[in-house]
């Protein structure tokens, strides 16, 4: 029985006996839906059909379409025995799955609804663009795969020779695909690199590309370092439910270990938990670390948080890898809230040392440590009111004890003045009140014992911008703006100071990025007090094209001379130090970026920073100088200028600072370099130096690292750290260390 010409569907039932059409092949309505049943109904679509009545056998060919338990098979040509219940496909098959993986063969044998088959020269195309090829293949209730001789690989073919090997691939004597629970498993596992094989496993396993998380095996990691010797580090990936997931790493040494690693990771609908821990046999002991913090969102107005870190020792943080070269941890429980322009919040900090030159008993513990920040709407005038608060408990087992409770409002006032001069009027009140005990101890040497003492400095300033601009069609915009700004103040002295526990001011460095603040120290244990005047000259000029010069050079005026600031700060005289900016960027591939200081008497440099950068993604250089006439650091170890006019910074203090860093990178296509280094110019020696390269292409990256440290960290002797990775599209990423 034969009908040539389109047919537009044909509704046949696969159980034994029923019947052979349900309906004349021109009257049935096309891509009918299937039932779900067992015995579900075939829906085809197909150029021709014949039925074979004593043989019970349908013939299907040409476009073939057929649709049964939500699979869908097109071929060249399908048959229907009805006696066995088997369907049989050839020429250009494909079984499509009802999540959309596409399985293609030469010839396909199907049974049982379909849900059983035997195909021959199979090729499947996963997600990712991977792609499985085998001899030939079984599939078993339309959940398992079994391939023999397989080959799978994530790479685009070669364009220009689609039949050269691609860049990676996997073959195996056989494989496994478990469509249910998306695993792909390979048995006598070969790597293949362009064809060459570089790598074997007898067994290897991976998710199906489409997967973003399952449970099992990750890449192992191996490597030699100088403190663990030769190691391996096997992860194993575990997924606990929709949200949350548990990685297992093992490590194993020939020097130190074995060690272990876990990752534990949560997100909730209102936050977000991480819990790292690691413990294991080090340098004869046991050493362990916990890195856990987590976020939790309590309203739309509210969220609270928390970090945990703390180390059994810095040796077992550096042999491991976990937090190198890490002079301590902090740890800190919060609660803070968000409003129409404000902020609150209400912590807690505790701080652990890792270095050898930290004393545990002198690092502060601080709780509560509450901060308020309140900016409002602008007025009828267009003046801002703002208020900033705090309240903090320092207390250390050696050191200063200091309760500190802090009030600073203040108005912000813009106006106009006749010829375009713009101005703004500033008030504001720095207050505070001080309890402290152990003032001669660290970080403050005072000569008093304990205090209790409040101070406000008010603050009033005018500042007035006069800036001149031309703009012309071709040479861009020009701008020359002198900038005047009047402070008054009561004035301030040193005698107070030694009452005064010093916890946020202990570094002061003077730069155009200050020039017109109100108090130029950091933080307000220090004021600065006294009527001064501050001016500078800001010009620029905007080019078309995107060239821009910036430039702004000032100085201050001091009524009344003051004895708060250290020496060399460029703050001591009535007059200040001159202080510098500059930015030249003549194209958008090169810029340069200046910050400088001059003494007043001499014009002699007291401090330059300099940075520049110049090219593209093609090839990319930059660079920096730093240079500062002191070293403001020594003060957090050693005796500091402001409690007592007899103390004077220790003699590193005038140390000169001096260094030079210079970075570069290339890309050429797939290849990628980078190197780069710090070189300190006081010593004459590097402090760091830094190398890598790369090659990456559509499925496969490999890169190597280069970094050693010639500075010593907790006494050693500096680092050295190679590092090689290769990347494999969907496998991962195997990594290959020396230290």
């Amino acid at each position: 029985m034969t009908r040539t010409g389109r047919i537009l569907a044909l509704l046949v039932t696969t159980s034994l006996g029923g019947p052979v059409l349900a309906q004349s092949f021109g009257s049935l309505a096309s891509d009918q839906a299937p039932s779900n049943g067992e015995n579900a109904p075939v829906s085809f679509r197909a150029d021709t059909l014949s039925y074979n009545k004593p043989g019970n056998i349908i013939t299907a060919a040409g476009h073939v379409t057929a649709i049964q338990n939500g699979q869908t098979l097109h071929a060249d040509k399908v048959t229907i025995d009805r006696n066995t219940n088997i369907v049989t496909a050839s020429g250009h098959v494909v079984l499509v799955q009802p999540d959309g993986t596409t399985v293609y063969a030469n010839h396909v044998v199907l049974s049982d609804n379909m849900k059983n088959a035997v195909m021959k020269s199979v090729a499947a195309r996963l997600a990712q663009n991977a792609r499985i090829i085998a001899n030939g293949g079984e599939r078993y209730d339309a959940k398992i795969d079994e391939l023999s001789k397989p080959v799978y690989s994530a790479c685009d073919l070669c364009k220009s020779d689609p039949r050269s090997p691609p860049t990676w691939a996997i073959r195996a004597t056989s494989a496994t695909r478990d469509l249910e629970h998306k695993m792909i498993e390979f048995r006598n596992a070969t790597l293949l690199m362009k064809g060459v094989p570089v790598f074997w496993l007898p067994y290897m396993s991976e998710p199906d590309p489409s997967v973003k998380r399952k449970t099992g095996l990750l890449i192992p990691s191996i490597g030699a370092t100088s403190q663990l010797g030769a190691f391996v580090v096997i992860p194993y990936y575990i997924t606990l439910g929709k949200s949350a997931d548990l990685t297992l790493a093992p490590v194993f040494a020939t020097k130190q270990g074995p060690a272990l690693k876990a990752d534990y990771r949560e997100a909730f609908n209102q936050g977000t938990l991480d819990v790292k821990l690691s413990g294991g046999h080090d340098r004869g002991k046991f050493g362990d670390s916990v890195f856990a913090n987590g976020t939790f969102d309590l309203n739309d107005a509210w969220r609270a948080g928390f970090a945990f870190n703390r180390a059994s020792n810095p040796q077992y943080l550096d042999d491991f890898s976990i937090l190198p070269n890490a002079s301590y941890l902090e740890s800190n429980v919060y609660l803070e809230g968000f409003g129409a322009g404000s902020y609150a919040r209400i912590d807690a900090e505790t701080f652990q040392g890792l270095v050898v030159s930290v004393n545990q008993s002198e690092l502060p513990i601080v709780a509560p440590y509450g901060q308020y920040h309140f900016v409002s709407r602008p007025d009828a005038w267009g003046g801002t009111f703002r208020v900033d608060m705090n309240a903090f408990n320092v207390l250390r087992d050696v050191g200063t004890n200091t309760r500190r409770i802090a009030f600073i409002p203040s108005y912000s006032l813009p106006f106009m003045l006749p010829a375009g001069i713009v101005g703004t009027a500033r008030l504001q009140l720095d207050s505070a009140y001080y309890n402290s005990d152990k003032l001669n101890q660290q970080p403050n040497y005072s000569l008093s014992q304990q205090a209790s003492i409040g101070r406000a400095q008010p603050y009033g300033a005018v500042m007035l911008r006069w800036p001149f601009i031309r703009a012309t069609r071709h040479w861009g915009s020009q701008l020359i703006e002198p900038i005047v700004q009047l402070v008054a103040s009561p004035n301030t002295g040193i005698s107070d100071n030694s009452k005064i526990p010093n916890e946020d001011s202990l570094d002061l460095e003077f730069s155009d990025a200050n020039l017109f603040s109100l108090n130029r120290y950091p933080g307000i244990d220090r004021l600065e007090g006294g009527s001064r005047v501050d001016y500078a000259l800001h010009a620029a000029w905007y080019l078309p094209g995107g060239m821009t010069l910036d430039g702004l050079i000032g100085q201050s005026y001091r009524f009344h001379k003051d004895l708060v600031y250290l020496p060399e700060s460029g703050l001591q005289d009535n007059v200040s130090d001159i202080v510098t900016r500059a930015v030249v960027a003549p194209t958008p591939w090169f810029n340069i970026s200046y910050r400088g200081r001059f003494s007043h008497h001499s014009f002699g440099n007291r401090m330059t920073d300099l940075t520049a950068n110049f090219g593209n993604s093609r090839l990319a250089v930059s660079g920096g100088y730093l240079y500062t006439n002191t070293n403001p650091y020594t003060l957090y170890d050693n005796l500091t200028l402001g409690q007592s006019p007899n103390l004077n910074p220790p003699p590193e203090y005038f140390q000169p600072r001096q260094e030079a860093t210079l970075n570069l990178s290339t890309q050429d296509g797939p290849w990628n370099f980078s190197g780069g280094g710090q070189r300190n110019l006081k010593t004459g020696h590097f402090d760091e130096v830094n190398a890598s390269v790369g090659w990456q292409n559509d499925c496969f990256g490999v890169s190597m690292i280069y970094y050693k440290r010639f500075t010593s960290f907790n006494l050693d002797n500096g680092s050295t750290l190679v590092l090689l990775q290769f990347t494999f599209k969907t496998l991962g990423t195997v990594g290959f260390n020396a230290l």
